[in-house]
């Protein structure tokens, strides 16, 4: 639980500079197990790197994997590697996983200010 608190502490600053984005993806843990879950990132930009906090279902050990870790964002899917804790066997494990997301700006999009064209007939300074 240590590993988690510490996780949610480096995140609260990352959040507080960017909006968060969502996914829910399939990973699976090198202990042999698949997982469902759910990920909150630090940041909604696509094409970067964000940290991720998640909850995971696994279906070989029937038990919930809370979990932290660090992904790549694109537009509408992520990569990820996280370290989770499985409540049934008690025990740490690794994971990498794919899935959709959802709230990811494009590159250049986010907080970008839209400058209206001049209208026809107007002088654009030419």
């Amino acid at each position: 639980m240590a590993v988690f608190a510490v996780a949610l502490g480096c995140l609260s600053p990352a959040v507080a500079k960017a909006d968060p984005s969502f996914g829910f993806g399939i990973s699976y843990t090198f202990d042999g197990d698949v997982a469902f879950g759910v990920r909150v990132f630090s940041d909604d930009r696509a094409e970067r790197g964000a940290l991720s906090l998640g909850l995971d279902y696994k279906f070989r050990s029937k038990g919930w994997r809370p979990n932290v870790g660090a992904a790549y964002l694109d537009e509408d899917f992520f990569v990820d590697l996280s370290l989770g804790y499985d409540f049934n066997t008690q025990g740490l494990d690794f994971g990498a996983g794919l899935g959709l997301t959802s709230n990811v700006n494009a590159p250049g999009t986010a907080g970008a200010t839209v400058v209206p064209s001049p209208g026809p007939g107007t002088d654009a300074g030419f």
